[in-house]
């Protein structure tokens, strides 16, 4: 069967259902294993698993006395499971489906309208076609996959070959796929029973509350304190502890409910904090703890200081970043509001007196950078470098708290402010690092031609009015707000060969064509700066 025929849509991945006769599950009475003869032989563990989903009402038997351990999984079946293992609201009053193929008569598959519906209105699935729904058609491993990895919420690509290798890894990573079955086989309902149990285990965690961030802001007054969910903010409560000392705070929610910043009315005092999350059930809280620092906020922390100043342009909120496209060399829209990425950032100068009583520059010792107003200025830390970086967004200051450790020793707070200013950056210097360019040009066709990259050939470097430099090929990724041309001038060719060839730039790109022997290459800044390059070509 083709790929197209399968899964057109994910909803489409239940295309391959096996029929198998069921009476209404709603109406059957509450077992257990123990009740159906073709489970005698089962494993304790899988044994387990269908009486814990026995009891919730999730599976039911085909008939009194079996489950129908070996048959296949139907489409009306699966809508049961899948919207029960996901907590999808059930109307069971709806007695109408939206499929032509679906009717409340139907004693096979007449009593899972309720669940067809809702789990199609909750987006997990849909019919084969618009109007058809199949219900007691069989599913590949392949296409359970799918749709459980969809109802966690994961996204599955289905553009590999085969279209389920991406599924089918993923749902091994989460030990949802069917043990020693490849995509293409048909699930049976022991298959659907281990899948589904592990999927609801997955979906009831993923649905607890943690704490998964504390941190005091840079005024050492304010605690942020993000969760993993929304919760109920009416009942949910957080403590702020100092060791055993509870630190009174006002808590601060944010519209999402996912975060809350909790404020107290003196700075922190230096030392080890907990904030503890409470006011909840008990049973929907996983992590409801999380330990921070405060360490003492200092400007210079004895021989550990940050130097240079730091004004930046207001390149976000200017709008200048909605030029950086990612077409024709420039950098892409991400990298350049990217204070870790972005040539717009400035990096945070650390400097540390020696035992000598020399200042040195010491990188890769920050271990957070936090900026008091990210709407003015984001801070970035490149965790693997350790290097903090600041990047401009509106006009304005903020205060940028910076962590800095060496080797084994204490932690130090530093401070610095940032300036963001309106000016718009310009090019203040530009230099060309080799102003004699040899290239040799080739017989191309009936031509003879050359092209190069003018950036690099000339060796270029810029220096905005923010102090940055851009060298070489960092030059036409933000030529954007540089504005950076090339102008050719006095051509000259061999007078033996005829007439003079022609030389071309486009976007750095310089292309000579013909009877070329010599020409000058200038490089000009939308500021007016000019350098120039002497060109020698020979054959």
């Amino acid at each position: 069967m083709k790929k197209l025929t399968m899964i057109a849509t994910a909803a489409m991945a239940f295309s391959l259902f096996a029929s198998a006769t069921l009476s209404n599950p709603a109406a059957a009475a509450a077992k257990t294993s123990a009740d159906f003869t073709d489970l005698s032989n089962t494993n304790a563990a899988l044994k387990a698993k269908i009486d814990a989903m026995l009891a919730e009402g999730i599976f039911d038997g085909v008939s009194d006395n079996s489950f129908g351990i070996n048959q296949n999984m139907t489409r009306a079946q699966f809508a049961k499971v899948a919207t029960l293992i996901y907590d999808i609201k059930v109307d069971p009053t709806v007695k109408v489906s939206s499929f032509s193929d679906v009717h409340a008569d139907d004693a096979a598959n007449g009593w899972a309208i309720p669940y067809i519906e809702a789990a199609k209105k909750a987006g997990l699935i849909d019919g084969v076609t618009n109007t058809t729904f199949v219900p007691g058609d069989s599913v590949t491993t392949g296409q359970l996959d799918t749709l459980l990895l969809k109802g966690l919420g994961k996204k599955v690509s289905t553009t590999g070959s085969p279209w389920y290798s991406d599924a089918v890894k993923q749902a091994s990573d989460l030990g949802i796929h069917p043990t020693g079955k490849t995509g293409e086989q048909l699930a049976i309902r022991a298959d659907l029973v281990q899948s589904s149990y592990t999927a609801q285990q997955a979906f009831d965690k993923q649905n607890l509350v943690s704490i998964t961030k504390a941190a005091a802001a840079s005024d050492t007054k304010s605690v942020q304190v993000t969760l993993n969910r929304s919760v109920d903010t009416t009942k949910a409560t957080l403590v702020l502890k100092n060791g055993t000392t509870v630190v009174p705070t006002k808590a601060v929610w944010s519209t999402d409910a996912q975060s809350v910043t909790l404020t107290a009315d003196l700075a922190l005092a230096a030392g080890d904090y907990t904030v503890t999350l409470g006011g909840l059930d008990a049973s929907a809280i996983q992590t409801g703890t999380a330990n921070f620092k405060v360490a003492a906020a200092t400007n210079d922390s004895g021989n550990i200081s940050i130097v240079g100043t730091y004004t930046l342009a207001a390149v976000l909120d200017s709008g200048l970043t909605d030029a950086a496209t990612g077409s024709n060399g420039l950098a892409d829209k991400a990298t350049a509001e990217d204070p870790t990425l972005s040539k717009f950032a400035k990096e945070i100068e650390i400097k540390v007196k020696d035992a000598s009583g020399d200042t040195i520059a010491v990188p890769g010792i920050i271990q957070s950078v936090h900026s008091s107003d990210p709407s003015i200025v984001k801070a970035g830390l490149n965790a693997t470098t350790h290097r903090g970086y600041v990047l401009g967004n509106k006009v304005g200051t903020a205060d940028v708290s910076v962590i800095v450790q060496i080797g084994n020793g204490d932690a130090k707070q530093l401070h610095v402010t940032v300036t963001v200013t309106k000016d718009s950056i310009t090019a203040k210097e530009i230099k060309a690092g080799t102003t004699t360019i040899d290239k040799t040009l080739a017989l191309v066709g009936s031509n003879y031609e050359s092209t190069f990259d003018a950036y690099t050939a000339m060796d270029l470097s810029i220096t905005d009015n923010y102090g940055i430099t851009y060298k070489n090929s960092e030059i036409p990724k933000y030529n954007f707000a540089l504005g950076t041309l090339f102008i050719t001038n006095d051509v000259k060719g061999n007078a033996a060969d005829g007439a003079v060839g022609t030389v071309t730039v486009t976007n750095g790109s310089v292309h000579v064509v013909g009877n070329v022997t010599y020409f000058e290459l200038t490089a000009v800044t939308a500021s007016g700066q000019k350098v120039t390059s002497y060109v020698n070509l020979k054959r």
